[in-house]
């Protein structure tokens, strides 16, 4: 709070936010974004210190880390300042402070600026605008587009936005926006334009934009992280990297971690190919899953590839029972395996089956269901001794799947050859072998009146 803070620690940390010590800077901005109420005002009286140029600046690039509208104010009226370079670096912190003052001052400050540079500055800061869902931003960058007396750098960093006018650059208005572009008599408006059309550059996200929109999805507004979601999806494979990256620091934030989930599906499987080298162990349990379920849309052969070295991989690192969340994604990954009729891992899933340090989830019953085999018969039935409940009731179904799959019969000699406790489970979910009774030839050992369907 404001009243916890003297305006002797403020002054001192104003000061050393000017150090010319980096590290010292660094410890200023940390804490006077920790004290935002009490920090914002002193920060606006420095924008106005003309004598402390290194000052304003620092000042300029920290407050839109304030996330706050009210930064929006200072810094639209910066745009007028003597100096270009306050003016560019004012425009460029402008379009990272979410406001409506934002768009209708950096148009003002591109039709009366005379300065190239800061125009360059204003027309950039649109562009991001542009890519962060701010569509009020695309008529101004229009405007600049289709002006001929624009500088050519002018007119081609706008056109980074004309694939963020619509659902993409093959969409039929922003097409017929590059097909005239194309003949423009200025060759690198011309030059880009054709290679926009050609879906050579696709759409790509400026990182700053794209660490925007990888916020924006943590958002509990629907609007906010589902228009983060369909801007980030439009940007294609790019993405992957930085957003992995960005659930790892995140992995307690079970609805961003959701919404990041949603984003990667979205993604063509060619795109979200990539993120097979970040199935590692080094990752977060939580963001582990994550991937895995991604990689079960998908469906790709080299994903499942990658998937079962995983699972290799934990079962080296992870014995069963010392991770719990370990242990619920190596079964998760098994689980995407079988759904896609893999059997590249079946060897570690026998392995957990049978291991009573293991809490069994109902992904390795599904997994089991899905793929096991008259060979996995003995350890769904010693899984199936040693769980309770609903998992029990479910391994009791995975036997009976495998046995009508497979044609099990009761008198089956694998059967034979289980040990008593094994036998008695059999029986218990198989029934007893049926002998034959006089007066009743021909009647067979089955598993059909238990179990319809089991032999025809």
């Amino acid at each position: 709070m404001a009243g916890a803070v003297s305006q002797r620690s403020l002054s001192l940390w104003l000061r050393r936010l000017g150090s010319a010590e980096p590290a010292e800077a660094d410890k200023a901005r940390r804490w006077l974004l920790a004290h935002p109420e009490a920090s914002l005002p002193r920060l606006f009286d420095a924008l106005d210190d003309e004598e402390n140029e290194a000052l304003r600046w620092r000042v300029i690039a920290l407050l839109p880390l304030f996330g706050s509208s009210r930064c929006a104010a200072p810094l639209a009226a910066l745009l007028h300042d003597p100096s270009e370079a306050i003016r560019s670096r004012a425009a460029a912190a402008l379009a990272r402070v979410a406001s409506r003052r934002s768009v209708p001052a950096l148009s003002r400050l591109i039709e009366r600026e005379t300065s190239h540079r800061v125009r360059w500055a204003a027309t950039r800061a649109l562009v991001r605008l542009a890519q962060t869902g701010r569509e009020s931003a695309l008529g101004p960058l229009l405007a600049i587009i289709g002006d001929p007396s624009a500088s050519a750098r002018i007119r081609v960093t706008a056109m980074a936005a004309i694939p963020w006018m619509t659902q993409g650059q093959h969409d039929a208005s922003a097409r017929r926006l590059l097909e005239t572009l194309a003949a423009d008599p200025e060759p690198r408006v011309a030059s880009r334009a054709r290679r926009l059309l050609s879906g050579s550059l696709g759409t790509r996200l400026e990182p700053w934009a794209l660490g925007k929109l990888i916020d924006d999805l943590a958002s509990r507004r629907l609007g906010i992280w589902q228009r983060a979601q369909t801007l980030l999806g439009r940007a294609g494979g790019t993405i992957v990297e930085p957003l992995v990256a960005a659930m790892g620091e995140r992995p307690d934030d079970a609805l961003f971690l959701s919404h990041c989930a949603l984003t990667l599906k979205s993604l063509s499987p060619r795109q979200v190919a990539r993120i097979g080298p970040l199935l590692a162990v080094e990752q977060p349990p939580a963001v582990l899953a994550v991937l895995v379920d991604v990689a079960a849309e998908a469906g790709s052969r080299p994903l499942l590839l990658r998937l079962a070295g995983m699972i290799e991989t934990l079962a080296a690192r992870y014995p069963p029972g010392s991770a719990p969340a370990v242990d619920a994604v190596r079964q998760r990954a098994h689980r995407a395996l079988a759904e896609a009729g893999s059997r590249m891992a079946i060897a570690d899933l026998r392995s957990l089956l049978e291991d009573r340090r293991l809490s069994i989830t109902a992904d390795l019953v599904e997994a089991a269901t899905r793929i096991a085999t008259r060979k996995d018969l003995p350890a769904l039935l010693r899984a199936y001794l040693r769980s309770r409940g609903v998992t029990r009731l479910g391994l009791r179904e995975a036997v009976l799947t495998v046995a009508r799959r497979d044609k099990i019969r009761r008198t089956d000699r694998l059967l034979a050859r289980l040990d008593e406790r094994e036998r008695r489970a059999a029986r218990e979910i198989l029934g007893a072998p049926l002998r034959a009774s006089r007066g009743l030839p021909g009647r067979r050992s089955s598993l059909s009146s238990l179990a319809p369907g089991l032999e025809r």
